[in-house]
Parts: structure tokens; sequence; C-alpha cells
């Protein structure tokens, strides 16, 4: 298909992963795992860069959403920053400098753990509860981005896809 036909009115482009799909299948096994894959990552792209559309306003992108997200599900509203950095699944400097910038807009506060001076906290503040709520309702009111268009069956059966893609291989569950 030439560039002009893919512009014409009535022609349909097509899919890019389809077509990387077709092309892999091409030359390698594994075509349905490829595209399985790279319509995964693509997904995740379109849904990081809407959902942060959407907080962009406030002064966030998802990282910190996630970090403040935590801290207000928290039932002390504080966790270590090392508690962070698991679930997050980042490196420890990235905390750090997530951290470094919630606390510079005042939504959350260092604090030395009682009992060991070791371990840092990171505890939300009432500014922090306040710009997450807004955060929160903000996103749900934007169908959370790339999801807006999907009724509550087929988000709770790609939730559970995507729940099968988490669990430990060999896990069996």
């Amino acid at each position: 298909m030439s560039d002009d036909q893919v512009n014409a009115p009535g022609v349909v482009p097509r899919d890019p992963v389809d077509e990387a799909a077709r092309r892999w299948a091409e030359r390698y096994p594994g075509a349905a795992g490829f595209r399985a894959l790279t319509s995964l990552v693509r997904a995740y792209s379109a849904t990081v860069r809407e959902v942060e559309r959407a907080l962009r306003p406030m002064g966030l992108n998802l990282s910190r959403f996630e970090v403040l997200l935590m801290l207000s599900f928290a039932r002390a509203g504080a966790l270590p920053v090392m508690r962070i950095r698991d679930l997050l699944m980042v490196h420890g400097s990235s905390v750090t400098y997530l951290v470094d910038r919630l606390a510079d807009a005042g939504w959350v506060v260092r604090e030395e753990q009682p009992g060991d001076r070791r371990v840092s906290l990171v505890r939300i503040t009432d500014a922090g509860r306040e710009v997450i709520g807004t955060a929160a309702r903000r996103l749900a009111d934007a169908g959370f981005g790339a999801f807006g268009d999907l009724g509550d069956d087929d988000l709770g059966a790609l939730a559970d896809l995507l729940g099968a893609l988490r669990r430990p291989p060999g896990s069996g569950a």
C-alpha cells in the first residue's frame, strides 16, 4: 500500500503491530508471542501518554501519582523508601528522585523510622492527600486514559489476562 493509498479517504491504514507480526512471521518463529508482546508495549505507551495528559495539570506524572497513591493507601500514611522501591519495581535512586520532587511540592516529607534511624520513611502530607484525591477523580473521569472505551466486562477480562502475566512462571495459578 503506498503512502497515497494510506491517506486516501475510506482506506483504513494497516495496524503497525499486525504488519510487524506479519513480517516477523516471514523470518522468525513465535509470531503470536511477538504480536502479543508488541501489542502490550504499544498499549502501555499509549496508556501512559493518556494518563499523564490527565495528571500533568496537577504537576504529576504516573510515577509521582503511584507514590502518592501508595502512601495514601498505607495505614500509617508512610512507607519506608525501600518498600516504595520494591512496590514500584525500580532502582532506589529513582525513588530518591521521585521523593525529592514530591517533597519539593510539599506533598510528602521524609522522617526517620522510630526505633531505627537507618530507615527513612516517606509520609504523605495533607497537601499530598488533597492532590492525590483530585488526581484520582480526574483520572477516573478521564476513563483511565486508553481504557475509556472499554466496558467493565472487557476491563475485567483484560485485568485477569494481565494478572496471569504477573504470576511467577510455574505457579500454576
